[in-house]
């Protein structure tokens, strides 16, 4: 009986063995390039302890490299891969690869017996000119005899404890693959450092948010492809070692936070969708607190595990933009799916952190990913920027339209204006001529009767002719008056006291107009002391001039009353007589040069028409307005409106 149990326990540890037992490696003549973990053991050294030669031939530590499901870690492991190979190609000098531009640590031993011969070491410490080969990507020569059978051990760490594509060469291989990998860093550099080229002269011209968190977005991911593709540690800083290291870490944990502030710029997430704001915002602080827990611990763990929270997120801001009214919007969501797929999903979810799919090349990924997403953001952004071109040139072509209607409408009424101003000269020289012609024929009439001697009194006819003379020059005098510039006014400060004052001065003949003024009695001790300012004489000229116009059109009676108005800040004086009413369209004309209603005219008093056109001279002098109207006497009414001061 313990025989049989002796015999199935032996089969079970054969099996077993044969179970993590890799396939050998042979190396034959035709063949260029090998992926290592298809014929490897691996062996996750989570704890990081150290590796003797009896952990090594214990099989319980191995697994085939290309079914070992690594578990997320903190802090950063190594790795060890254990193979067979056995040399039968013509080819001794071979070159190992794994995807990256430099590792933290990195060790090839060779077991011999029972003991390890270590045949080659970096470490995170080491220069760039510490390497054998100076590519930008790492590449380690290595030395297999030819028909000879050797086992091999490679110990690494790589950046995020993301996964390696160990590859091993020939000489031609590396060289094509080594000048592949160059040519296309550097075309993928190139377009991205166009395209933030194109966003900073976007920029100059825009200096708005967007813009700017999109080109400080964009030259952190130019940074990035600069550090993946080894650029930064071949022609930036050579000599640099770990700093190289805290430098990837830098860009790792910096680049969400310009990410997500180009998303809640872009979509005004503050305006639109107040939710989504205060979620990103939150976001932020919590990216910002993670910069200096990864730069003090070397790892950027929890940015993974926040990045892999935030997909839900992403995928919810892409589908809401995709319906918003937006010029380029649906460009938006695109490139931020993109993104969830490349980055979010893909490289950290599928192979750096969730170790779905270990065997892709994630700084492949990366590079990708985010330039597809640069390119997206780039066309979503054109496009808003010509729609707001469009929309710019639209109201610019408005505008432009309605200059030039407002254009048109103003030549119309200079026109207009010019041929009023035509038409008021010729009515004003028509009837300047008739206000001269009738003195003068007064005058000639007298002058040919006394050299005819055909005159009764000669002193009288004389006389005649001095009145129309004085006629004449006061007329002119009038005439001069209402001459623009030739007022002269003593403008000084008065209350309203003051102003009644004034008012109560006017010299009337009372066998002619029966005057009644305001009454100091009917405005408050307050309004009294009010200010305003004005010219006294060109006032009282005005209140004259009112009298001698009621006087001249057959008015008794005049009543002059004062108003003040709180709201307007303004004063209000108004002149009504019991002359007779004129028609509402002689009002404004009234107060123009030499106008006179018809039977005055025909008149032969020496109202000349020119008084009320004096009267609006003066007052508009005084930063006033004067306007008329038929008043409650049944005459004419004049008001003068002038401003207080506040």
């Amino acid at each position: 009986m313990r025989f049989c149990y002796f015999i199935v326990l032996s089969l079970c540890f054969v099996l077993y063995s044969f179970a993590v037992k890799a396939s050998d490696l042979v190396l034959d003549k035709h063949g260029t390039v090998y992926e290592l973990k298809g014929f490897g053991l691996m062996h996750l050294n989570y704890d990081n302890h150290l590796f003797d030669s009896n952990a090594i031939r214990d099989n319980r530590n191995w697994v085939e490299a290309h079914s070992l499901k690594q578990k997320p870690q903190i802090h950063n492991y190594s790795k060890w891969l254990k193979l067979e190979v056995e040399n039968q190609s013509d080819l001794e000098n071979w070159y190992l690869s794994f995807g990256y531009a430099r590792l933290p640590l990195f060790r090839i031993y060779e077991i011999e017996d029972i003991s390890l011969k270590l045949k080659f070491e970096l470490n995170g410490n080491d220069t760039f000119y510490d390497r054998p080969i100076y590519d930008p990507q790492l590449y380690i020569p290595i030395n297999l005899n030819l028909n000879r059978k050797q086992t091999l051990l490679i110990e690494y760490r790589t950046f995020a404890n993301a996964p390696a594509n160990i590859r091993l060469h020939s000489y031609k291989h590396y060289l094509a693959t080594s000048q592949k990998s160059t040519l296309i860093n550097g075309a993928i550099a190139g377009i991205v450092m166009a395209i933030l080229l194109i966003i900073s002269v976007n920029l100059f011209f825009n200096p708005n948010r967007t813009n700017i968190f999109y080109a400080l977005w964009t030259f952190t991911f130019l940074m990035i492809v600069l550090d993946m593709s080894g650029f930064t540690s071949k022609y930036f800083w050579p000599m640099l070692g770990g700093e190289s290291s805290l430098f990837s870490t830098l860009l790792m944990t910096s680049v969400p936070i310009f990410h997500l502030l180009f998303i809640k710029s872009f979509l005004q997430l503050k305006q639109f969708n107040s939710v989504l704001c205060k979620i990103y915002t939150y976001l932020l602080y919590a990216y910002l607190v993670l910069i200096p827990v990864s730069l003090w611990f070397n790892t950027v763990f929890f940015n993974l595990v926040l990045s892999t929270l935030i997909i839900p997120l992403f995928l919810y801001t892409a589908y809401w933009s995709w319906y918003q009214k937006a010029p380029g919007i649906r460009v938006f969501s695109l490139s931020l799916f993109n993104h969830v797929l490349f980055v979010n999903v893909l490289t950290i979810v599928g192979a750096s952190y969730g170790n779905i799919f270990p065997s892709l090349e994630i700084s492949d990924y990366i590079k990708i990913g985010y330039l597809l997403e640069v390119s997206l953001f780039t066309v979503a952004l054109a496009i808003q920027n010509k729609s707001v071109q469009n929309q710019l040139v639209t109201y610019l072509e408005t505008q432009v339209d309605v200059l030039n209607q407002n254009l048109h409408k103003e030549k119309l009424q200079q026109e207009s204006s010019i041929e009023a101003v035509k038409q008021k000269e010729e009515k004003l020289f028509a009837d300047l001529s008739h206000e001269l012609r009738t003195p003068l024929t007064v005058m000639k009439v007298q002058v040919e009767s006394l050299q005819h001697n055909i005159v009764d009194n000669v002193h009288t006819s004389y006389g005649k002719l001095m009145n129309k003379i004085d006629e004449l020059n006061s007329f002119i005098d009038h005439l001069m008056q209402v001459s623009p510039n030739v007022q002269s006014l003593k403008v000084k400060q008065y209350t309203v006291k003051d102003l009644l004052a004034h008012i109560q001065s006017i010299n009337v003949d009372k066998t002619k107009l029966s005057l009644a003024l305001p009454d100091e009695k009917a405005l408050p001790a307050k309004q009294m002391e009010l200010v305003l300012e004005y010219d006294q004489q060109g006032l009282i000229t005005v209140f004259n001039e009112c009298c001698d116009n009621a006087i001249a059109h057959g008015g008794s009676q005049m009543n002059i009353s004062i108003n003040i108005d709180n709201e307007s800040d303004a004063l209000s004086i108004n002149i009504d007589n019991s002359g007779e009413a004129i028609s509402s369209d002689l009002f404004k004309d009234i107060f123009n040069p030499l106008v006179r209603l018809d039977e005055a005219r025909q008149n032969s008093s020496k109202h000349k028409g020119v008084g009320l056109s004096l009267c609006k001279q003066i007052i508009e002098a005084n930063l006033g307005n004067i306007f008329a109207s038929n008043g409650p006497l049944g005459g004419l009414s004049v008001h003068i409106v002038l401003p207080l001061k506040v």
